[in-house]
């Protein structure tokens, strides 16, 4: 072989592996691209639930102290353990179905659900919670904050450690507040409050539920 064509074989040879290089390089470059974008948006998204949840439980939390602060003008809390929808935070009918975001509840499958695990509670009675006050977040909070599609509901149990014929009617509460998010968050506050004088009650505890 002449030398000419020596030296266009290797120029051929030289095109190739540089080819090749490229290629790989580009699909390496392609490999992290991606990684880095996939990175991005799962951080974005863990970001966006951590930040739903936070603010679903500070939900939580305030239906909790709105109702705390109701049933502490109320002197006999026979009533609000036995009627549903005692409080003025209601959107209307005490059952059917309701939306938070893109998801559906139905308030008395609700109920059902918070009953269904009433053996955890502490101080268990015999009666189960009662649908208290229910409604959208952005209708609690103070005119001018900004709309939420959070969505809160508020349910209150006896839960009195005297017999009821030694008492004129519950003497301790747990009000149980559960927020639904729009990203499908779901927080559930609950605090026992005992009733210390006809116009005085003191939250015996408060906890998350898990």
């Amino acid at each position: 072989m002449s030398r000419r064509g020596t030296s266009t074989l290797r120029d051929s040879d030289d095109r190739g592996v540089a080819l090749v290089m490229v290629m790989m390089t580009i699909t390496l470059l392609t490999a992290i691209g991606t990684a880095l974008t996939l990175g991005t948006i799962a951080e974005t998204a863990i970001a966006a639930n951590y930040r739903d949840a936070t603010e679903t439980l500070y939900a939580a939390d305030a239906a909790v102290e709105f109702a705390t602060q109701e049933v502490a003008a109320v002197a006999d809390w026979s009533d609000v353990v036995s009627e549903p929808g005692r409080s003025a935070f209601v959107d209307g009918h005490a059952g059917g179905l309701r939306t938070a975001g893109s998801a559906t509840l139905d308030l008395s499958e609700a109920t059902r659900d918070v009953n269904r695990v009433a053996a955890g509670a502490p101080g268990p009675a015999s009666r189960g919670w009662v649908l208290y006050a229910f409604g959208r977040f952005e209708n609690l909070v103070p005119s001018g904050a900004s709309r939420s599609p959070i969505y809160l509901i508020v349910w209150v149990a006896d839960r009195s450690d005297t017999p009821e014929e030694d008492r004129s009617g519950p003497d301790a509460l747990s009000i149980l507040g559960q927020a639904y998010g729009a990203r499908g968050s779901r927080r559930t506050v609950e605090a026992i409050v005992v009733k210390e004088s006809a116009s005085t009650i003191r939250t015996q505890s408060w906890r998350e539920w898990r």
